[in-house]
């Protein structure tokens, strides 16, 4: 029942009280309005800057549980009275006395005061015979602060358990619908060499034959007869998307050059219409590359006067935000958003054209190509010569190491290129209003109709995004589209007066039943904003889905600060809730004493040198994240144990996050200078270096996967923070049940992973939630490890890792094996250190 299990999560989320109860689901809230509330403005400084005929308090309302916030409205100007009318549907995962409402007046120096109310949790908890929660709504008119004096607050909040919620393949609620008839590819690096062990799947024993991103890329632009739209964080004009055999095969027999910018260039003359956004690295100018690299200012003087027409746009501030809250915006977060679109010939042959679109986590820029033999010295002068890309080390391009690459990315034919046309174009239209009349018709060229450029790929997408209306001109029939809930309507379900001394009016409903539970808009608001929170959704929307394994990898890995083990931190603004819900749905699974594994590959520390201020702080961050996973998994397990016959079970059977890392031997070495620095001497005689983990992916009982660039961090999932896209893919004909994964191209796509960071294709990886997979796996990462670190340098092609940092006797502590809890060939903490100089806001 839904209660044993509540119980038990309660207890461990937090230390109980008797007013504490869990919130695991969906509360959906309306601020409707305030009336009759102080004015706290007479004698404010802001009368004394603005000359005004009046000058009223300028209230706006937030909803806190704990120090979480659920929601902030825009603030109403001048106004005792203010009607909202504003929803907010929002996730939670919280233990939790209750939801705290704050109606504050917005001033020039410091916001003040107008008065709280809160909502005890224990009127939205109500269990049926059955002991499983049910769907609360409650209404009010409440007096702030307990004083009619002090005016009043009217709302209505639902809470609706997790059972109670959608279990769709299509996520509800959000901008962008399903499509179908589409046709996926899943990419595993720059180039896939084919020389992963061969993986067969299915009942007829299909082999997975991998793609080639950067190959495929260069075809299809080459290919485009109409028009060629990217968006990236970062171009290198000076890339060649072919290497090797390929290169020299294109030098000899191709009309079109495949360094990217030339060939970009060359499409523009054509009259191919070339329309490129880039991320206007704030820092940069023409005398300076900027402190992220992305090589914005070589970009734009490049296409400068010619036929490409090449936008560079930062981040905005908005209408509300001080000049001060603007520059911040420009300086600490980006356009991050990856994904490139063109017309191409049909994949069929019969001489027509259809859309294509790649999205993934992979720039065309410095050191991204690579392939999973991810070699260090021995492609120096060939394959990486002009390309050798390095920022763990203080290395040289001559001497190297390179820093190897492994990235995730995504490409679709059919419908779904419409919603990422869309996408471009929302950002174009915004931040580029001068050029809009350069995006092209696709009605004019037979390509705007969804339905027929559905194709027999057997594929269905849906789109999703973190970004918000400062940056974004969201389409205005879509925002013509909300509704506004008419609360009498939930009378449906039968209002019943409840008492409140503080309230002028107070009612509630209980109700079994999930109907007239609608979404009334598709994006959610802050401070008045619009805002597309859709990949956090998504995220939890899948991972509640979840029924035998998930695998996830991504570059960073925060989040969840209100389950944060130091109550002193959880008022950090990190507070997505991919890492509670992981937690949540592992502990589901351990109380019902069912399988369940979860794997999570991560960088061994995120770019940069590894001692220095910035990195540290992000290890920290990471850190106390995942230590509060393996606490409160470790507390389940304790708590079954004590109340079962099972014993001897360990976080790790359920929970375990894994890096990659190489080492070659100096043969074959095309280092060419002598190594000067302390960190060229040192990897010399190691000759190891991790493999950067830069993918953004999830896969849940490979039936669904989640290819994006939004990692795992408040930056990617706030949607005022970073902006970011992803495709969700899924083949409706390959789905899994609740006694076996799913066993289509996700389920081959992940395995070829498996086998090409592992180098061995062991048929344990076809039941990832069997204990025998998790102890496989493990055991690979553990010997892999030995040699790594060993003192004989071997060449590896086996390269999963074990995580520098471990769960024993109850503790998160630095791995055994490394040198004084050190990186490898580093000083650096593997625990990090909490910066107290760089805001926190940056870092996570």
């Amino acid at each position: 029942a839904d209660f044993a299990k509540s119980a038990v999560m309660t207890k461990l989320f937090k230390a109980p009280t008797p007013e504490s109860a869990i919130l695991w689901g969906l509360l959906h809230i309306k601020i409707v309005r305030c009336k009759n509330l102080r004015n706290l403005d007479k004698l404010g400084l802001k009368s004394l800057i603005v000359k005004r005929k009046k000058d009223l308090s300028d209230p706006y309302v937030t909803a806190w549980l704990e120090d979480y916030r659920l929601l902030k409205t825009r603030f109403v100007d001048d106004d005792l009275d203010p009607v909202f009318d504003e929803e907010f549907y929002c996730p939670v995962a919280h233990v939790t006395e209750g939801i705290k409402f704050k109606v504050k007046d917005k001033d020039v120096v410091k916001d003040e005061s107008l008065g709280t109310y809160f909502l005890p949790v224990q009127e939205l908890i109500q269990m049926n015979e059955d002991g499983d929660l049910q769907r609360v709504g409650v209404h009010k008119v409440v007096y702030l602060d307990g004083k009619k004096s002090h005016g009043s607050l009217e709302f209505f909040v639902e809470f609706l358990p997790v059972r109670m919620l959608a279990h769709t393949m299509e996520v509800p609620g959000v901008y962008f619908k399903q499509t179908k008839g589409n046709d996926v590819k899943l990419y595993m690096n720059a180039d896939d060499d084919g020389s992963a062990p061969i993986v067969t799947y299915g009942e007829d024993a299909k082999v997975w034959k991998p793609p080639r991103l950067w190959r495929d890329i260069y075809d299809s632009i080459c290919s485009a007869k109409h028009f060629i739209y990217m968006a990236g964080w970062s171009f290198d004009i000076d890339q060649y998307l072919l290497r090797g055999d390929d290169l020299k095969e294109a030098e000899r027999l191709s009309s079109y050059p495949a360094k990217l910018g030339d060939l970009l260039l060359k499409k523009s003359e054509e009259g191919v219409v070339v329309n490129l956004m880039q991320w206007d690295d704030y820092s940069s100018n023409f005398a300076f590359p900027g402190m992220m690299g992305t090589y914005d200012e070589k970009t734009r003087e490049f296409f400068q006067g010619t036929n490409v027409n090449s936008m560079f746009m930062s981040m905005e501030g908005g209408d509300v935000n001080t000049i001060f809250e603007g520059q911040n915006k420009k300086m600490a977060f980006t356009h991050h958003q990856k994904f490139i679109m063109m017309d191409t010939p049909k994949k069929n042959g019969d001489g027509g054209k259809e859309l294509l679109a790649f999205v993934g986590g992979i720039d065309l820029t410095e050191g991204r190509w690579d392939n999973r033999k991810h070699p260090l010295f021995r492609t120096l002068q060939m394959n990486h010569k002009g390309d050798t890309y390095g920022k763990c080390f203080r290395v040289s391009k001559e001497n190297g190491p390179r820093q190897p690459w492994h990235d995730i990315h995504s490409s679709v034919r059919g419908p779904e290129a419409l919603d990422l046309i869309q996408a471009f174009s929302e950002r174009w239209t915004k931040q580029a209003p001068q050029l809009v009349g350069e995006l092209v018709n696709l009605h004019r060229i037979g390509l705007g109709d969804a339905t027929t450029l559905e194709n027999d790929g057997g594929w269905y997408t849906q789109l999703s995004r973190s970004i918000d209306s400062r940056v974004n001109a969201f389409d205005v029939s879509v925002k013509q589209s909300f509704q506004n809930i008419k609360i009498d309507q939930m009378g449906a379900f039968g209002w019943t007066s409840a008492s409140d001394k503080k309230a002028e009016k107070s009612r509630r409903f209980v109700t079994n039943s999930n109907s007239l539970l609608s979404y009334n808009r598709c994006l959610d608001q802050k401070k008045g904003r619009l805002v597309d929170t859709s990949i956090h959704m998504t995220n939890i929307h899948h991972i509640r889905r979840a029924k035998h394994f998930i695998y996830i990898e991504s570059q960073y890995f925060m989040g969840s600060s209100f389950m944060w083990s130091n109550s002193s931190e959880r008022d950090v603004k990190c507070h997505n809730m991919v890492a509670a819900e992981l937690t949540m749905k592992i502990c589901d699974k351990i109380a019902a004493r069912e399988p369940f594994a979860v794997y999570i590959l991560l960088p061994m520390w995120m770019e940069g040198i590894p001692d220095a201020a910035a990195t540290q702080g992000l290890l920290y961050w990471q850190r106390v994240t995942i230590e509060a996973m393996y606490q409160k998994v470790h507390e389940a397990l304790q708590s079954r144990m004590a109340n079962s016959p099972d014993h001897g079970l360990k976080v790790s059977d359920y929970l375990n996050f894994y890096c990659l890392g190489t080492r070659e031997t100096s043969e074959g070495s095309q280092a060419t200078g002598v190594p000067t620095t302390e960190d060229e001497k040192l990897l010399a005689k190691t000759r190891r270096h991790q493999i950067y983990i830069h993918s953004k992916m999830m896969i849940v009982d490979d039936e669904v996967c989640l290819i994006g660039t939004a990692n795992i961090n408040q930056r990617s999932l706030d949607g005022c923070r970073d902006s970011e896209i992803m495709m969700t893919s899924w083949q409706p004909d390959h789905l899994a049940s609740e006694k076996s994964i799913a066993h289509g191209d996700i389920h081959a796509y992940r395995l070829h992973i498996w086998a090409s960071i592992t180098d061995q294709m062991n048929d344990a990886y076809r039941d990832p939630s069997s204990p025998e997979c998790v102890k496989l796996v493990n055991s690979i990462a553990d010997s892999n490890f030995k040699k790594y670190m060993g003192e004989e340098t071997v060449d590896m092609t086996s390269h999963l890792l074990p995580f520098p940092l471990e769960f024993y006797d109850g503790e998160l502590r630095p791995r055994r094996g490394l040198h004084g809890g050190h990186l490898p060939d580093t000083d650096a903490d593997a625990m990090g250190k909490k910066s107290y100089i760089l805001p926190e806001m940056f870092l996570t």
